[in-house]
């Protein structure tokens, strides 16, 4: 099956397990307390989203000319050599930099990333890492210690819903009872930035492979089938909960607003822009001349 439609496919599993799952709510899983009120959004973001909505590093760090394919190349260099002397997260971020050309050092170096991120016990590192992954196995493996790691955020439980149906009644618990959720969508930027002067932040490189997770396919067709008093319509409100009032970026916000209007709330306001980007000390904006 093409590599684009496995996320598809695993996504319909998930959803069609649940739908054969007995209306009967198990007594293993209570109600979260968070769920009898469920707190309305205000037009603006919520504080912790506002605080972590900070502007890339290039953003208003305009070079006179764009960065030439050297000074790219340079750049890269620079933030390898920096993050793989950093701590054992950033190790993983520069591996997952030097990706090889050469199709027969490829699995050499998924097995590198791998290692690599179950040793550092980084969350964001262990994410990261499942982009290097050449099968469900290798990802199910770094899903599992995300959530050893951090079992409070909800991410990590709705990823396990989606990746593999067969721990969906692990993943539905382990929600239930999640404080929070968490995407630190430009933890990897902000990394990579670290490791450069203000004057290379211009030329970061590229790394659309670190992009936030797309919304769940999974929790949005169980949450549509369940109502509140089932164990995963209780769960679905909580994460609701989460989303609009726990976790740190607009596009999860979104996402709880959506599930809001989907479990029949209409009092959810539309999702709120992010507050303007901040010039990066160090790396002065380009001043027009006109």
């Amino acid at each position: 099956m093409p590599r684009l439609l496995l996320p598809l496919a695993v996504a319909g599993v998930a959803v069609a397990a649940w739908m054969l799952w007995p209306d009967e709510p198990p007594a293993a899983v209570p109600a979260p307390a968070e769920v009898a009120a469920l707190p309305l959004a205000g037009p603006a973001l919520p504080a912790s989203v506002a605080a972590a909505a900070v502007a890339l590093p290039t953003v208003n760090c305009e070079p006179e000319s764009p960065p030439s394919a050297h000074d790219r190349a340079m750049a890269l260099q620079r933030a390898v050599a920096q993050l793989a002397s950093g701590s054992a997260g950033d190790a993983v971020l520069a591996l997952l930099m030097q990706r090889p050309d050469d199709v027969a050092a490829l699995a050499p170096w998924r097995g590198q990333v791998l290692q690599a991120a179950l040793r550092s016990q980084d969350a964001q590192a262990l994410h990261w890492a499942a982009t290097a992954c050449d099968g469900a196995a290798c990802r199910r493996e770094l899903l599992q210690a995300r959530i050893r790691v951090e079992p409070d955020n909800a991410l990590h439980w709705v990823a396990l819903i989606d990746e593999d149906p067969a721990a969906a009644d692990d993943a539905w618990q382990g929600l239930a009872a999640a404080r929070y959720w968490r995407e630190q969508p430009q933890a990897a930027a902000e990394r990579v930035a670290r490791a450069l002067p203000p004057g290379q932040r211009a030329a970061l490189p590229d790394l659309a492979w670190a992009a936030p997770p797309v919304p769940s396919g999974g929790l949005a067709g169980a949450c549509g089938h369940y109502g509140p008093g089932h164990a995963i319509g209780m769960a679905c409100a909580h994460v609701t909960t989460l989303l609009l009032s726990h976790s740190d970026s607009p596009g999860a916000w979104q996402q709880g607003a959506e599930l809001a209007r989907q479990m029949g709330r209409d009092d959810v306001v539309p999702a709120p822009s992010a507050p303007a980007p901040q010039p990066v000390a160090g790396c002065a904006p380009k001043q027009s001349t006109r």
